[in-house]
């Protein structure tokens, strides 16, 4: 959120969100693997505990110094017509009632909706089965959006309401009674005709948390207008951005899953004519913030080479590095490895590894490593040698030189994780595709090989059920005439609840003219986890 206040300040129409309470810290999830139908479970990762640390650590105080904080921003972030839906159960409402009432002002709340369901529940024999949610709605002003004719319900009884008006003499003709009847009424603050997700399998995702369209498009429809901008931040299965792109709202959605994020993406992607939309990973912003608090942020000129020299010798120590001198893009050294570090803020360049590489030859070393936060696109190839335009780039092999590239961890961001050294470097994911031109100015994709990051890490179990590479695979796209750091969609495939297989060859694509382009392939595992690799192309 503090990533968007210098463009979206003031912008944002309505916000839901569905902040987690008293969930522990269980970031776990189920998913399908493959074709095969057998299901895995995935663990928390560290970054997911240390949130979930963060938020409980000091108990309720905590939580409630967590969600105070970010209503605070979320304020900033609506506009003066903008309205804030909080939706949480009855163990908090109380408190985060109190909080809200600071952050938005007591004179601006709006309602107290029950989200009132049923359903099998086991309460026992000592108290009544919980069923209902409750939502509270504030808005910024005095001034904020109502279209109470957009969300009107029918009458449970209309001939009987309105007859009786008609028979106190309210001045209702039996001609009124029909038009009154198909109209509707505006709702009342107790919601019992939006089902749980769990009775519509069509909405199914299989996220834990995920909440049911129509209540989400009732919000929406209420407090926002067609051309809105729609926000959720803690958007999970991204019902929210579901909602607000076939209702015509624009929108943002935020969540910490990589998973979460992975399923909305194809949630969105199943929407006919659903309109271009933007994966973007802030993590620099954590990265910089992380940065900030450990070598501090407010340095003179002066200064700055010092931090700069904390920052490489952090990271060196984590990864068993010794540090260098009198080198201008080496930094360390392990055992015989020359060692590249990437800067926080920015990811690693060709340009950057091929001039490490040629520091490396007139050092007359045999292997260098190079460490990166993030990747330019393409970056990364086959045997995890340096791709550049797609063609294999020979300098590290012509130099004798063996390379190596390993992404930094997130979890060098948790002290704790550093002080139990819990830190491990890996290597970059192997994908390996081929082009074939088929016809005149005409290509074709396929995908050979892929080997996930990390897989010493995954489970024994997990591994079992996989029988082929291809497993490991949940959605590939390809942006057929890269550009710019944009990711444009030109074809896509990807698994489904319904439908488990996977293409490995894209459709032929027929470009208009003959000449070179960079094709952009992009990978998703069953993780989230993206790979992305870049392959030149003459076609004629």
């Amino acid at each position: 959120m503090g990533s968007l206040l210098e463009k979206f300040a003031g912008k944002i129409d309505l916000i839901y969100i569905d902040p987690p309470f008293a969930t522990g810290a269980d970031f776990s999830f189920k998913t399908e693997v493959g074709d095969s139908g057998k299901k895995m479970y995935k663990e928390s990762s560290i970054i997911e505990e240390k949130a979930y640390r963060d938020t409980w650590g000091r108990g309720f105080d905590s939580y409630l110094e967590m969600m105070f904080n970010r209503l605070i921003i979320m304020r900033e972030l609506l506009s003066d017509k903008g309205s804030i839906y909080l939706h949480c159960d009855p163990t908090a409402n109380h408190f985060i009632k109190l909080i809200m009432d600071i952050a938005f002002a007591f004179e601006n709340f709006r309602n107290e909706i029950i989200w009132a369901y049923t359903g099998p529940g086991s309460p026992g024999m000592k108290q009544f089965n919980r069923k209902h949610d409750i939502i509270f709605w504030y808005s910024k002003s005095n001034e904020w959006i109502f279209n109470g004719d957009d969300v009107r319900v029918p009458y449970k009884d209309p001939n009987q309401t309105l007859r009786r008006a008609f028979d106190a003499g309210k001045g209702i003709g039996e001609d009124e009674v029909t038009r009154y009847r198909e109209r509707g009424k505006i709702p009342e603050t107790w919601w019992a005709d939006c089902s749980p997700v769990g009775r519509k399998k069509k909405e199914l995702t299989g996220y834990p948390t995920q909440k049911p369209l129509a209540l989400l498009e009732r919000i929406i429809k209420a407090s926002s207008n067609e051309g809105d901008l729609v926000a959720d931040f803690f958007c999970g299965s991204g019902t929210t951005m579901v909602a607000a792109e076939k209702l015509g709202r624009r929108w943002i959605g935020c969540d910490l899953g990589r998973y979460g994020v992975h399923v909305t993406r194809k949630r969105m992607l199943d929407i006919e004519n659903c309109k271009p939309f933007e994966i973007l990973n802030l993590g620099k912003y954590e990265r910089q913030y992380w940065q900030g608090v450990t070598f501090g942020d407010k340095i003179s000129k002066s200064q700055i080479e010092q931090s700069i020299y904390e920052y490489l010798a952090f990271i060196l120590k984590l990864y068993g590095a010794q540090p260098l001198t009198g080198t201008l893009h080496l930094h360390g050294k392990k055992d015989n490895a020359m060692v590249h570090i990437g800067v926080v803020d920015a990811p690693v360049t060709f340009d950057e590894v091929e001039e490490s590489i040629n520091e490396c030859a007139q050092l007359k070393q045999s292997e260098l490593h190079v460490l990166g936060w993030e990747w330019e696109m393409g970056l990364a190839g086959p045997n995890n040698e340096v791709r550049k335009g797609g063609l294999m780039h020979e300098a590290a092999k012509a130099k004798g030189i063996k390379l190596l590239l390993l992404q930094i961890p997130r979890e060098v961001m948790e002290q704790q994780a550093v002080d139990k050294g819990d830190i491990r470097f890996f290597e970059l994911a192997y994908l390996k595709a081929s082009v074939k031109q088929t016809q005149k100015l005409s290509v074709q994709i396929a995908l050979e090989d892929f080997v996930i990051p990390n897989y010493e890490l995954i489970p024994e179990d997990v591994r079992e059920k996989v029988s082929k590479w291809s497993d490991y695979i949940d959605y590939w796209a390809v942006d057929w005439n890269f550009q710019s750091d944009t990711f444009m969609q030109g074809w896509v495939t990807y698994r489904t609840r319904k439908d488990r297989s996977l293409k490995l060859e894209s459709d032929i694509h027929t470009y208009p003219e003959p000449g070179k382009y960079a094709i952009l392939l992009k990978v998703v595992d069953i993780f989230g986890n993206d790979t992305s690799q870049t392959i030149e192309v003459e076609v004629n």
